[in-house]
């Protein structure tokens, strides 16, 4: 049987209520899920690389207030919005519980899921949010705080 989202649990990890819960539930699943349960071959990589470029748009929002030289903005990006950064995001968060994995790998759920998984499934809810809040750049600039991803400060520490 598959597992059912605790849809009232990630809107309060992301501090985002949904519209829709059909975006939700597809941002949280993985390929491995989607292939097995819902016949679809992307599972949430769709929305995966929409958030990533909505993130990358929040970082560098933040980056021009700061007034930091253009070099600078890629060595943030770089060094701040990270696979690895959105995975420990995502465990420490605990939104790797919520992730929609296939069957056979259900024994994983809260623990040990890929970098990859996890940090693709942050990108997708951000892409997620971007859809479900008609593109509303606040929204999901607000998620990203609540995430605590990348925060830039004016030192660009």
């Amino acid at each position: 049987m598959a597992k059912a989202v605790n849809v009232e649990r990630l809107q309060n990890i992301i501090g985002y209520v949904f519209k829709s819960s059909s975006l939700l539930t597809e941002a949280l699943e993985s390929r491995g899920h989607a292939r097995v349960v819902s016949g679809k071959i992307d599972g949430n990589q769709r929305l995966a690389l929409l958030g990533d470029a909505v993130l990358g748009l929040v970082q560098l929002d933040q980056w021009y207030q700061t007034q930091q030289s253009r070099g600078n903005a890629d060595l943030l990006l770089k060094a701040r919005v990270t696979n690895r950064s959105l995975q420990e995001c995502a465990e420490r968060l605990g939104i790797t519980s919520e992730i929609l994995v296939a069957p056979c790998q259900e024994y994983l759920q809260g623990q040990q899921i890929g970098r990859l998984t996890s940090a693709s499934t942050v990108e997708a809810l951000l892409g997620a949010v971007w859809l479900d809040s008609n593109k509303d750049f606040e929204q999901v600039q607000k998620v990203v705080h609540k995430l605590g991803i990348g925060e830039i400060v004016e030192n660009g520490s």
